[in-house]
């Protein structure tokens, strides 16, 4: 998936009001210092990073494989819910990926991100790691550093201890390509120089190809500096205040209450941020407005991949919905509503797809994205009322 600022740092937004408009027009900070305030405010709160220290750093082997985690990986953009579905497989938990793309809230909302992409049919994974983690048993870790020799200590160190260790980088980085591609592989082994992962969105650009494999493959091998490299890129393009990060993921108590995955996931569809970006269906109407307002002039290859991923995402979800919740006839109703929007976005892709001819084209791929915007704002409805 491919990002090139932060997606989420709306509430923190909300938290200040006017005293911040205050703050800007009487000069006392500006306004880029403020975001990037906020920004950290939200990464502190919303990731509950922990800070890495030598002390917490044992002694580990100079090479070690994990032998109990599967590979699973997809041609679709699920880098994400692929990673955590290998996780609590080697925990004994065998659900579908919709499962995880569930209790994440992963495709389960959109957000717009300011100077790189209009609509983005996804929601920030690592709030979605810790929404997810005690309804799988899990209590999950983050932990940061600057110091990229104890960082590599530490991944070496929690492989050793049996943990796969799941890192977010930029994958243009590990594979050599241009841009920037935010994204989550797998660590699952190492030696004296490099890693082991097992590639979670298999491209032709990345040397794998999508599987359901049982444990023991060996994965992909990345060297030290160039993972360093990797998950360095991923920290700038979000403005990290942190250099390295890595997540584990230990045991916990089992939560079974499903509310607040429900209210969760059904605000993340309806948006409704009163500052910042747009997000859920908010994201969406801003969208249809851009395509509107630029017509011919609006450049198609900023959303392909999106639209793209809205239509095989919320496919994905009405599909999983059915399965997991049969019989439950408002969930029914909201997997028929993701299913509207699919065909939406489909039409959308359609009409658009060598660009847009006139600007009746464009007032009817902004129609389409409305209606859209309409039906997945209804599910996100049905999913709040579950959560009461």
């Amino acid at each position: 998936m491919k990002s090139k600022r932060t997606k989420k740092w709306t509430l923190w937004l909300g938290i200040a009001g006017g005293v911040l408009v205050l703050l800007v027009i009487g000069g006392l900070i500006g306004w880029r210092a403020l975001m990037t305030y906020f920004q950290h405010q939200y990464y502190r709160e919303a990731y509950a990073p922990m800070e890495l220290t030598a002390d917490g750093i044992g002694d580990y082997p100079a090479e070690h494989h994990l032998g109990d985690v599967p590979w699973f990986a997809t041609e679709g953009a699920y880098c994400q819910s692929n990673s955590l579905q290998m996780i609590a497989a080697q925990k004994g938990i065998e659900e579908p990926r919709g499962h995880f793309d569930f209790l994440m809230g992963f495709t389960y909302g959109a957000v717009e991100i300011p100077g790189w992409m209009a609509f983005f049919p996804y929601t920030d994974p690592e709030a979605g790691f810790v929404a997810a983690a005690p309804y799988l048993g899990l209590v999950r870790r983050y932990y940061v550093t600057d110091d990229e020799t104890l960082y590599l200590d530490a991944l070496r160190y929690y492989l050793a201890q049996g943990y796969p260790v799941r890192v977010g980088l930029d994958a243009a980085v590990l594979y050599d390509l241009e841009g920037q591609m935010p994204h989550s592989e797998l660590l699952v082994g190492y030696d004296e120089t490099g890693f082991y992962y097992y590639e979670t969105v298999c491209m032709p650009e990345m040397g794998c190809e999508p599987c359901h494999l049982p444990p023991g493959e060996e994965g992909l091998r990345v060297p030290d500096q160039t993972l360093l490299d990797a998950v360095l890129g991923q920290a700038k393009a979000f403005s990290y205040p942190w250099r390295y990060s890595l997540t584990i993921f230990e045991g916990g108590p089992l939560e079974e209450n499903l509310g607040p995955i429900w209210a969760r996931n059904g605000q993340l569809l309806i948006g409704g941020a009163q500052y910042g970006p747009r997000q859920g269906a908010d994201a969406i109407e801003g969208l249809a407005a851009r395509i509107e307002e630029r017509g011919v002039k609006f450049d198609v290859s900023e959303v392909r991949f999106a639209l793209q991923a809205a239509v095989y995402t919320r496919r994905d979800n009405a599909t999983y919905l059915r399965e997991a919740f049969a019989g439950e006839a408002d969930i029914e109703r909201a997997a028929d509503l993701f299913d509207r929007a699919a065909e939406d976005y489909q039409a959308v892709l359609d009409a658009i797809e060598d660009g847009i001819a006139d600007q009746a084209e464009a007032d009817q791929s902004a129609a389409r994205l409305r209606d859209a915007a309409a039906a997945e704002r209804k599910a996100g409805q049905i999913f709040l009322d579950r959560g009461q």
